[in-house]
């Protein structure tokens, strides 16, 4: 019970940092909104372009994502951001997320190669991105936190962390990712209700990766024990 008690409140801390951090920076709730229709409209003019449309698609999607975790990172730090830094924001960590993206185009290549002609091979592929899914899931907060450059790096350092904090860290993501999905069904149908729910999971995505970032750094920089000592005479 005293067990359920501590990460409540390690929770709720997170969650509450995470809130302050909105408050500071309003605007940024429509920041992933406005990106993903930034991506949908420029993946869709460069998609026609073939092999080198594909290629651009992989450099657009890294700019876009080093854009939003730039602002996640510095609104981690308890900072207040800008419109003024978006040229900066693109840069990055560009490089860190295209390393990943490389990697795993690596590993799903030689997946098709060696499953492609199997019977359940697209089963298999399946069972592996769903692992992939878990392991890989604190790969944001291993780049902007961590710092980590390299595909490889960021993988190694994803796993690490979710194997030493799975239960901890695992939970919470999955409660926010069950949400999210379920969040349109609270909305009416039509084009106002389509608009309002995108806009309302645009805006859970930044809470939640948000508070993903203070829980990360709470589980990184202590032990269970040391969790248990802090929050329990809280």
């Amino acid at each position: 019970m005293n067990v359920l008690l501590v990460y409540a409140r390690l929770y709720a801390d997170c969650l509450r940092q995470a809130f302050n951090g909105v408050r500071k920076n309003l605007w940024t709730l429509l920041l992933p909104t406005g990106l993903n229709l930034a991506w949908l409209y420029l993946s869709a003019l460069v998609a026609p372009l073939g092999i080198i449309g594909g290629f651009l698609v992989g450099l657009l999607m890294a700019a876009l994502a080093s854009c939003y975790l730039y602002f996640v990172s510095e609104i981690v730090s308890h900072s207040v951001v800008a419109t003024a830094e978006f040229r900066r924001s693109f840069g990055a960590y560009f490089w860190s997320i295209l390393n990943l993206f490389f990697v795993i185009w690596i590993v799903e290549m030689l997946l098709g190669y060696t499953l492609g002609t199997s019977r359940n091979g697209s089963f298999i592929v399946l069972g592996l991105k769903l692992i992939a899914l878990v392991l890989l899931s604190a790969a944001p907060e291993s780049i902007y936190l961590k710092g980590t450059y390299g595909g490889l790096a960021t993988i190694q350092s994803s796993i690490a962390f979710v194997q030493e904090h799975w239960i901890e860290w695992l939970l919470p993501t999955v409660l926010l990712g069950a949400i999210w999905i379920a969040l349109p069904n609270a909305f009416p149908y039509g084009t106002i209700g389509g608009l309002l729910s995108t806009l309302a999971q645009g805006m859970l995505l930044h809470v939640g990766m948000l508070f993903r970032g203070h829980l990360f750094s709470a589980l990184d920089r202590s032990t269970h024990r040391q969790r248990m000592f802090k929050y329990r005479s809280s």
